[in-house]
């Protein structure tokens, strides 16, 4: 039977509607519809997610074998695709850290090198996550969008309260002063955004569901 077949048949088994799967999956109607018609295939996680959902196996739902071999390689690229965001993710951590200590200059550490590294590790970051899906819910994007302005916002006051800062404003260069100030929000931006990934982006350091 035909992976089509077989998805719409379990659904019907289970008396779920299209509509009722797309919003436990996170994805459109017409998505499982095509899933369903045989236009486009689940990817793996959305397998997985099929598969705990209707109850059945990931060895019944795929036992033609061309089928199966496509999924295991997209599996295998899936997996390595993870592994770069979980890296990543904890890779954030560090460069966090150091963000702060170049912010403040502690020690008299300063380098362009350290806002350099964070912001080429967060776009490899978001370029290598998976789970965006849970950015169609309204409330969440909101609660991350305003979790990001209050974190800004506290960055920025830290940084207009400390010594570092208040000495460098005494310099009489116009042009040392708002190069300064550029770069201060350019890196208080980025420590923003590399915090709130750290809160709300824990999941990239979940296992990947792998098919055996």
């Amino acid at each position: 039977m035909k992976i089509s077949k077989k998805l719409k048949k379990c659904r019907l088994s289970n008396s779920l509607t299209q509509s009722q799967v797309a919003k436990i999956l996170h994805v459109s109607r017409k998505t499982v519809s095509g899933w369903e018609n045989g236009r486009s295939y689940p990817d793996v996680n959305s397998f997985v997610q099929l598969s705990d959902l209707y109850k059945v196996s990931l060895d019944s739902l795929l036992r033609d074998d061309k089928v199966l071999k496509y999924y295991k390689k997209q599996n295998k690229r899936n997996i390595q695709i993870h592994k770069i965001a979980k890296y990543s993710y904890v890779f954030n951590i560090v460069m966090l850290g150091l963000s702060y200590i170049e912010l403040f200059r502690i020690a008299g550490l300063h380098s362009l090198l350290i806002p350099l590294f964070l912001l080429i590790n967060i776009a490899i970051f978001i370029s290598h996550y998976e789970n965006w899906y849970k950015f169609s819910n309204n409330a969440y994007r909101l609660t991350v969008t305003f979790s990001f302005i209050i974190i800004f916002g506290i960055n920025v006051l830290l940084n207009l309260l400390s010594s570092g800062f208040v000495y460098q404003m005494n310099n009489n260069d116009i042009n040392f002063i708002t190069g300064m100030m550029l770069g201060r929000l350019i890196l208080n931006s980025l420590i923003s955004f590399s915090l709130t990934i750290i809160i709300f982006f824990r999941d990239a350091l979940h296992n990947y569901e792998n098919i055996k």
